[in-house]
């Protein structure tokens, strides 16, 4: 009947490790697609503060995302190099 969660499982059901970064540019890419979807909705049925408001919380996600990956990003090259 209930669906059972493993809380400490990493991406794709794999188990967690202490030293495991968190998808984190995932995670901030799903929710600005989220709010972008919300600010879509409201727009359409009218909410233009609403929308406005989920809009802007999507850009910021989204720019917050792709920092996060450029970080990352570089991070990687230089423990490589």
């Amino acid at each position: 009947m209930f669906l059972r969660v493993n809380v400490r499982a990493g991406a794709a059901g794999r188990p967690a490790h202490k030293n495991e970064v968190p998808d984190m540019f995932g995670s901030l890419l799903h929710w600005a697609v989220v709010f972008l979807i919300i600010a879509l909705v409201a727009a359409l049925f009218g909410f233009g503060g609403v929308a406005g408001t989920a809009m802007a919380g999507a850009k910021l996600l989204f720019w917050v995302a792709i920092v996060v990956f450029v970080i990352m990003l570089v991070a990687g090259l230089l423990r490589r190099g």
